[in-house]
Formats: structure tokens, sequence, C-alpha cells
């Protein structure tokens, strides 16, 4: 099995009742052999479309983060110098997303270091699909007449996916495990508009006891609230004899949507081509 040719190990089967295989994201180098867990569940029941309303206040629910709580670093030494946690970043390009008919095109978080394509992706054959690029793409799940998952345009939980590491560097989730409660997520749609989340909280998943139903349909929303769910490795990784790991726990942040507008000082495709360029020319 291939890194381009690997999807989710999430397998989401049937109608009345699904068999979810939680996503292994095992990528962390190389292939890997299937280690997928099967928790059944049932079909969520679609709520009514309806144009969600941002929450009062544009503080989140205080939460507290999971009771496994994930051990927190220095952060602002994390991200002036990422290479010293151990995987390096990918080479810094800029990448044009795809246009999509769902709209998101970008995914940041300056307090993550987080700036990345979206890419649409889905469920095919029951399976949930990765992202095509790996290093750089963020995997946003489209609803459709099947799948319930969220979208920007009404209320509901927007699920997405990325890589923790890739090819031994640094994948679009990286410093997922770092946020803490009140971070600031945005999304950059088609048209220019900015969506704004803050981080409400984070739990780390052992492998084999993940409820992927509740991950995906987290029956603790309100229905009038948006949230957004992002999905990851984490945890220990377990090396093979081929140099390639798997990850022993899933890390899951949840934020919710709290209006519109971007940061001040929201880095754009534009100045990242600028400080790409000015790299290459060595100033």
């Amino acid at each position: 099995m291939t890194h381009t040719a690997r999807r989710w190990r999430s397998r989401l089967l049937g109608i009345a009742a699904l068999s979810i295989v939680s996503a292994a994201l095992v990528a962390c180098g190389g292939g890997s052999d299937d280690s997928s867990i099967v928790v059944e569940t049932t079909t969520p029941t679609p709520t009514p479309t309806a144009t969600p309303s941002p929450t009062p206040s544009p503080t989140p629910e205080p939460w507290p983060i999971a009771a496994e709580k994930i051990p927190l670093g220095d952060r602002a030494a994390i991200l002036e110098n990422p290479t010293s946690v151990g995987f390096p970043a990918p080479p810094q390009v800029v990448i044009n997303p795809e246009p999509n008919d769902g709209g998101i095109v970008r995914m940041f978080s300056p307090a993550l270091g987080m700036d990345h394509v979206v890419e649409v992706v889905g469920v095919v054959d029951g399976v949930m699909e990765e992202p095509v690029d790996g290093s750089y793409a963020v995997g946003w799940y489209q609803p459709d007449d099947k799948w319930d998952f969220g979208s920007p345009d009404k209320e509901g939980n927007l699920v997405f996916s990325a890589h923790e590491t890739w090819n031994h560097m640094q994948g679009p989730f990286y410093n997922v495990h770092q946020a803490r409660i009140g971070d600031d997520i945005y999304l950059e749609m088609a048209d220019g508009q900015v969506r704004h989340y803050q981080v409400a909280r984070l739990t780390r998943y052992d492998l084999a006891t993940i409820p992927m139903r509740e991950v995906l349909w987290p029956s603790d929303r309100p229905e009038a609230e948006q949230w957004l769910t992002l999905y990851t490795c984490g945890g220990e990784i377990i090396y093979g004899d081929r140099g390639y790991g798997d990850y022993l726990a899933r890390d899951v942040l949840v934020a919710k949507w709290v209006g519109f507008g971007g940061p001040e000082q929201a880095p754009t495709q534009e100045t990242t081509q600028q400080a790409v360029e000015a790299e290459a020319a060595g100033d």
C-alpha cells in the first residue's frame, strides 16, 4: 500500500448501521501494516438545514482539556524552532488551492503555526479518504446525501483531517496537540470571507477505544451551533522494520464558530509567496 494510494482506515458501512474503523493516519514516514479497529454505531439523523448564528460571546465555554491531558511543551520555542522537537518542516512552497464547490480554500491559525490549503475529500466505497497532498493539505469531508457532515452554511460539525507527520517531516496538523482553549482557527472561503473559530477542547484517545461516532457527530453539540473538528494522529509512535511508524493514539480538537473576520495581521498566499522568494534569494 503506497502513501498516495492509502486512504483513511475509517470505514463507514451500511445504511441503518455504520461500522466505523478508526483512521490510522500512520504515515509518519511511509507504509505500515493495517491495525484498524471497528466501532459499531448507527446512522445519524440529519438535522434541518439552517444558517447558524455566531455564539453571543467570542469566548467558547471553558471546557477542560480531556482528563487524559496532552503534555504541552514550550509552544513559543517550538513555533520559533520547529525542528527542535524531532521532525523537520517540509520545504516551504506556495500551493494554489484547487477550485471546489464547498467553498473552503484555506485553514490557518497563527497560534498553531498552521497555514494550509484545503482539499475536499469524501467517503468512497465506505472509506474516508485522505488528502492527496499529505504534506501540505488539510482534508475536509464535504457532506452529501448520505453523509451528514457539517458545512459552513449551516449548523453542524465540520470534520477535517490531516497528518501530524508525513514522510518523516511535519504534517499539516503537527502542532494540533499544542492547542490551548481559546486559540483562534480560521477558515478562508473562496470569496475571501474568513470564518473565525476558537478552540473549546482537545482530547487524546487511545486508538483501540476512540468513539468515532462521537468524534464525527458529537452528541453534546447544541443544534444551533457550528463546530469544527480536527482529527489527526498523536501520542507514541511504534516503528517497524522499514523505519516507518504507527501512532498509538488520535488527537481530536473541537472549536466553535464565533463569527467572521480574521486576525489583523493574517498571512496571505501573497505574503507567503514573498517569503518563499526572499528565502530563495538569500534575503
